[in-house]
């Protein structure tokens, strides 16, 4: 199997969540029992400025990234995964900066709401995401709703308290909130746009079904680790 490389940080949790359902997938979809029915793995958890509520330095962003892709490429991965939506902005810098490809979670993204056919779609997501219209991009043959001013303050505090270890349930009813509004304006799904929102927003009780970036990436890792690499 192929070495996953994971660029994390950002948030903490959310990398060790994306690490934990790539073993999961293993586990009841291949049967993984022992230590060598998992893949190898490369975990880089890169402290990063912030990306949620604003970018406050760039240039120092870029090299940061850039460093912390070639740190997984020098150690052995075969490709590589980043545990956050927000720095997808700087996908094509990183890629620059190394010969091993990194997946694109909105591209990933736009697939599966292709597959099941989905033509409106809501979005939360931080305020990087939303500015740099990254979904947008991908699905432009499809209406995305975003939520209004007010509604984004409550997305960016939930995000914020998600990172600090605080998920509440005041802020789980926001978002879910948001979601039913997206529903009444015609959204058929919602994509968690931020990895740190699937860990407070439940899948068994919301009212549209949720484009779980986090499990969408997970799967992709797992589908591009099994590819043999013999030559």
């Amino acid at each position: 199997m192929k070495t996953i490389g994971i660029l994390g940080g950002m948030g903490p949790e959310a990398t060790a969540e994306l690490y934990l359902e790539v073993v999961r997938i293993f586990q009841q979809e291949y049967n993984a029992r022992y230590d060598a029915d998992f893949p190898p793995f490369f975990i880089f958890s890169l402290p990063i400025p912030d990306v949620v509520e604003s970018l406050e330095d760039e240039e120092l962003l870029v090299s940061l990234l850039q460093y912390g892709v070639k740190k997984l490429e020098q150690s052995g991965a075969d490709f590589i995964v980043i545990a956050c939506n927000s720095v997808q902005v700087y996908l094509s810098q990183m890629q620059q900066a190394v010969k091993i490809p990194i997946l694109s979670i909105p591209r990933l993204v736009a697939q599966e709401a292709a597959n099941k056919n989905y033509q409106k779609v809501g979005l939360l997501a931080t305020e990087t995401t939303l500015k740099n219209k990254l979904f947008e991009k991908e699905m432009t043959n499809k209406e995305i709703f975003i939520p209004d001013e007010d509604e984004q303050r409550e997305v960016t505090a939930a995000i914020m308290n998600i990172l600090s270890g605080c998920k509440s349930n005041l802020d789980q009813e926001r978002l879910k909130k948001i979601i039913a509004k997206m529903k009444l304006n015609g959204a058929e799904a919602v994509i968690l746009g931020c990895t740190e929102l699937p860990l407070l927003v439940p899948e068994n009780d919301s009212s549209l079904p949720l484009l779980n970036t986090l499990k969408i990436l997970a799967r992709a890792a797992v589908k591009e680790c099994r590819q043999n690499i013999y030559k």
